[in-house]
């Protein structure tokens, strides 16, 4: 492995929204760009996890116990998930230039505990092995922003915005049991001079001693 090469990539990885116009949407990706995205998302699956995902939601074909599950749309299916908000006339902000955009999305849904009596969509439970769960289901998806930046790809991981709604949940065939982790957009490296918006906290980290400290434990 080279220490160096891993350091620079994830020095690269920057957060980029590219804001098309939804009544002009971009050509759709060549057709192998599927293909990478898949091997993308084989990739990111090396992540760590503690606790299995319960059995309630290990069903076929989604039947492996890592926590998270991977929901990708291609270039195609962005277009139409747009088109379809369009004429549901749903309002999506900037969700709806990315998906004018966006050669790929990936939506991150991690699985929670079941409860009894259930709770309420997108709603959970605020236990120590829920709290694990989302600690892996983010660590495939640092992965997949990682990798796609090694791929030379643009990303932003979105909070949801209107994926999270029940409708969205129904035209995408998402288990409503699955809790949003996020939305992770992949847009082309040429962004065809259409606005864009970087991350806004990127530079706000501070140095190191800022967030991190030497521990010394006394004897």
């Amino acid at each position: 492995m080279n220490l160096e090469s891993l350091q620079s990539t994830i020095a690269a990885r920057h957060t980029l929204k590219v804001l098309a116009d939804p009544e002009q949407p971009w050509d759709l990706p060549a057709p192998e760009v599927r293909t990478q995205v898949a091997e993308l998302l084989e990739a990111a699956s090396c992540a760590p996890f503690h606790y299995p995902a319960d059995k309630s939601h290990r069903t076929e074909p989604l039947s492996s116990p890592v926590p998270w599950r991977f929901h990708a749309l291609d270039g195609a299916h962005c277009r139409q998930l747009l088109a379809r908000l369009k004429a549901e006339q749903i309002e999506s902000g900037n969700i709806a230039k990315m998906l004018a955009a966006a050669d790929a999305v990936v939506v991150v849904t991690w699985l929670p505990d079941p409860q009894d009596p259930p709770l309420e969509i997108q709603q959970y439970a605020a236990t120590q092995r829920n709290m694990e769960h989302i600690a892996g289901a983010s660590a495939a998806t640092q992965n997949l922003l990682l990798l796609a930046t090694a791929a030379g790809w643009n990303s932003y991981w979105s909070s949801g915005g209107v994926f999270r709604t029940e409708q969205v949940y129904q035209w995408t065939g998402i288990d409503p049991r699955e809790v949003l982790l996020g939305a992770v957009f992949l847009f082309p490296e040429d962004t065809q001079s259409v606005p864009t918006k970087a991350g806004a906290n990127r530079d706000s980290k501070g140095p190191a001693e800022a967030w991190s400290r030497w521990v010394e434990v006394e004897g």
